[in-house]
């Protein structure tokens, strides 16, 4: 009787009051207590839960007229989701949720293709659970929608401005290193990829883009986990074993991985210079192959609840690479104008390195009521590398007594870096506020030690060494609002930072000191055509400030006539970023425009007279794009789906050449990802993925760079009840990764062919222990970390 008075009542209810009420029950109408119902609003941010009585009904509040979603989770169930608008509901809601099998694994049900979710302020790679889980993370990343990648550096819309995170943490590695410790990072740990274009205020304005690699939480209680083995072959083998544990009861959440890597790393590389004076093409030859036989990375981390308005969360991840060395045996021929063999050299480079970091974070999150919540977090960062080589030089030069040559330089490189965060959050009525502050520091420290036997025996060279040292401390507060009204959603923002910088290089002599205060202002706004379509624009300005390491003028040298160089005076890159979206069901248009003030980038310097190539680290004087991103999944049959993602852009970059005349280099740019999947055997979960990533030419300051394709194929079978996983891949089939980075203009004409080895085999084993069974739905909170290297 009660239950009928309920639901009778509900209409009137909800009239007076601007809640929403219901009931939860399974398939057979049987309800379900304890259910958990939380509303979320029309971006999908929480704002509050409940859970069902004894008779499986909820009621929650609505705070303003406007979109929301419903979701519902239960023990052993699937979630269930249901949006509406608070104009429209006159009726009390009925959710259903379909039990899951008695054997449900977790984790296990590899073999989806990925999925892409467009959100307000972001794009969502889903790659949990399908066959790309197989891959590293690198990998994954390189076949992420928006991203492309140029050997090591990554680019999103044109740009290298981008700031790489894991779970909202910023990995304080950049080029090689990043590129390395993502290779070790097994790809069954990562859930999804976000792509924020445009980040709201409480994101630290560093990068024109934000890439969030998200990795995979347990849901399960009690212990379970999963090891690991993977075999690649290319032109080289490389290993990796891998072993990651998980704890969880109601208040503890435990989580341990260690990879171990190892294996011999090749890369092809060609490269010519004109030098119009003598009329002469220096045309060289370097294989490189560097060993690195002990690749340790590790993730520890801890979650306490001790109860519903307490999460109390640490940890500590890093990598280590104690030793990575090789040999390069570099010959360059010299020709005169008429094709005819002049000159030669030999470069020997006898090299070792090492790298290891290290990032431990604290956050506490404080429910003060059921609209207000309070967020802080801390992380110390430490990093240490070091790059020392020793180069011989065989010159076989015409009219020139044949001679050898020697330097050795020793590089070191420190950075230390605390920061730590407080954000407000809540609603007041109809409006939603966030705001909070940011205090970090860090310090710097690069040596150079240089040796050479230009006197006719090795001596050291304190004019060709150097020490950088930098300190730089940044103080941030932010603000902004959002409010739902109907079908619309704002969101606005306000972000001011403040920097202050010192560095002092001992040779050259050298000074920076600069302090300024920037705003970042951010707007979003959305309307909700229907319930699966919606429109949506959104502006915000950014800072892109150099990495420490690009500041240090020192002479880096890779052989006798070529090294790299920074830019103590290098300015920060001001970006100013447009949107305009369109969602409808599956289909995802954006259209975009870029605006970069001062880009810093590495561009080729040749020396006509000295005979040198200089990369130097620098800003041009300005750069934009405008384009349209299409992204699409498809689903033909039961078994057989398709996910399509294309870009088309223009983009443009104006650089002062050497001849001291304002250049303009532009291209217009296509690039996508295309992926089918099918499922050969749902019983034996035996799937089938054939997928191509493609770009045309783009450019970069003054360099061209062509265009390449990579073709995959993989398939992934489970035995054993799904405890036992096979995934066989074979990567960039065609050997079509291949690109030619050319400089031509003025008297600069030079240009190097690269190839990074990127045709392989991968075949992976995984096994999962412990216990894979579902017993909660509960998902751990976020966490945050922003900072800069």
């Amino acid at each position: 009787m009660k239950s009928i008075l309920f639901f009778l009542a509900f209409p009137l209810a909800l009239s007076a009051q601007t809640k929403i009420g219901g009931q939860v029950q399974d398939t057979n109408k049987t309800v379900l207590t304890g259910a958990t119902v939380m509303l979320l609003d029309s971006n999908y941010q929480a704002i509050r839960e409940v859970k069902t009585d004894h008779l499986g009904k909820f009621m929650l509040s609505l705070d303003y007229p406007g979109s929301y979603y419903l979701r519902s989770t239960y023990l052993n169930f699937r979630p269930q989701e249901h949006f509406f608008r608070s104009d429209t509901i006159a009726r009390p809601v009925v959710l259903e949720l379909i039990p899951e099998s008695k054997v449900l694994e977790e984790a296990q049900v590899i073999g989806r293709a990925p999925r892409l979710i467009r959100k307000l302020d972001r794009l969502e790679f889903n790659v949990q659970h399908s066959n790309l889980s197989a891959l590293n993370s690198w990998d994954i990343l390189k076949r992420t929608p928006l991203v492309m990648a140029n050997g090591s550096d990554l680019m999103v819309r044109g740009s290298k401005n981008i700031v790489v995170m894991i779970n909202e943490r910023k990995v304080m590695l950049t080029g090689e290193e990043l590129k390395t410790y993502l290779e070790n990072t097994s790809g069954s740990d990562v859930q999804s990829i976000e792509v924020i274009t445009n980040p709201p205020a409480k994101y630290e304005a560093e990068g024109s883009t934000i890439i969030n690699i998200k990795l995979s939480k347990s849901n399960l209680y009690g212990y379970r986990g999963s090891a690991v083995a993977l075999a690649e072959k290319s032109s080289t083998w490389k290993q990796l074993f891998g072993l990651t544990q998980y704890y969880r009861n109601e208040k503890i959440n435990l989580r341990g991985t260690y990879n171990f890597g190892r294996g011999t790393y090749a890369r092809y590389e060609t490269n010519y210079v004109y030098y119009p004076n003598e009329q002469t093409s220096w045309e060289g030859v370097m294989d490189r192959f560097d060993t690195n036989n002990s690749q340790n990375s590790y993730v520890l981390s801890m979650e306490y609840t001790p109860d519903s308005t307490w999460t109390v969360s640490g940890g500590l991840n890093g990598y280590y690479g104690p030793k990575t060395y090789g040999t390069y045996v570099v010959p360059t021929v010299i020709y005169d104008s008429n094709r005819i063999q002049q000159s030669s050299y030999l470069t020997t480079n006898d090299h070792e390195s090492s790298s290891e970091t290290k990032n431990m974070y604290l956050q506490v999150i404080k429910k003060l009521n059921a609209s207000w919540s309070i967020n802080w977090s801390s992380y110390f960062t430490d990093h240490h590398s070091t790059n020392n080589q020793d180069v011989l030089t065989a010159l076989r030069f015409k009219d020139q007594q044949p001679r050898d040559t020697r330097f050795i330089s020793n590089n070191g490189n420190k950075n230390r870096l605390f920061s730590s965060q407080v954000d407000f959050s809540g609603k007041v009525k109809q409006l939603g506020m966030e705001f909070g502050g940011k205090f970090s520091d860090v310090t710097t420290t690069n040596s150079l030690v240089f040796t050479d036997d230009e006197s006719g025996k090795l001596e050291h060279r304190p004019d060709k060494s150097s020490e950088f040292d930098y300190k730089e401390r940044n103080v941030a507060l932010y603000g902004s609002l959002d409010y739902t009204w109907k079908k619309w959603s704002w969101k606005a923002g306000l972000r001011g930072e403040y920097t202050n910088l010192k560095g002092i290089v001992s040779e050259p002599e050298d000074i920076n000191k600069q302090d300024y205060f920037v705003l970042f202002p951010t707007f979003y706004m959305q309307y909700d055509l229907t319930e699966n379509q919606q429109f949506g624009f959104s502006y915000g300005k950014r800072i892109s400030r150099p990495s420490y390491s690009w500041l240090n003028p020192a002479k880096s040298y890779y052989n006798r006539f070529s090294y790299f160089q920074g830019d103590p005076r290098l300015r920060a890159t001001i970006v100013h970023n447009l949107n305009l979206t369109w969602t409808k069901n599956n289909w995802n248009i954006d259209l975009f425009y870029r605006f970069e003030k001062w880009p810093n980038m590495e561009i080729a310097l040749q020396d006509n007279v000295n005979h040198q190539l200089i990369y130097h680290y620098t800003n041009i004087k300005k750069g934009q794009g405008a384009g349209i991103d299409l992204g699409k999944s498809f689903q033909f049959t039961e078994r057989w789906g398709m996910n399509l993602q294309l870009e088309g852009m223009y983009n443009e970059n104006y650089f002062m050449g050497t001849d001291d005349v304002l250049h303009k280099n532009d291209v217009y740019i296509g690039n996508g990802n295309i992926s089918s999947s099918y499922v050969l055997s749902k019983e034996a979960g035996w799937n089938l993925e054939l997928g191509n990533t493609f770009t045309s030419p783009t450019i970069q300051g003054p360099f061209k760079i062509t265009g390449y394709s990579s073709t995959y194929v993989m398939t992934n079978r489970k035995f054993f009840r799904n405890k036992f996983e096979v995934n066989l891949s074979f990567m960039d089939i065609f050997k079509t990764e291949i690109m030619t980075i050319s400089s031509k203009y003025a008297d600069q004409n030079n240009f190097y062919k690269d190839y990074r080895d990127t045709r392989k085999v991968n075949l992976t084993l995984r096994y999962h222990f412990g216990n894979q069974k579902v017993k909660s739905n509960n998902q751990p909170a976020k966490t945050e970390e922003q900072n800069r290297l």
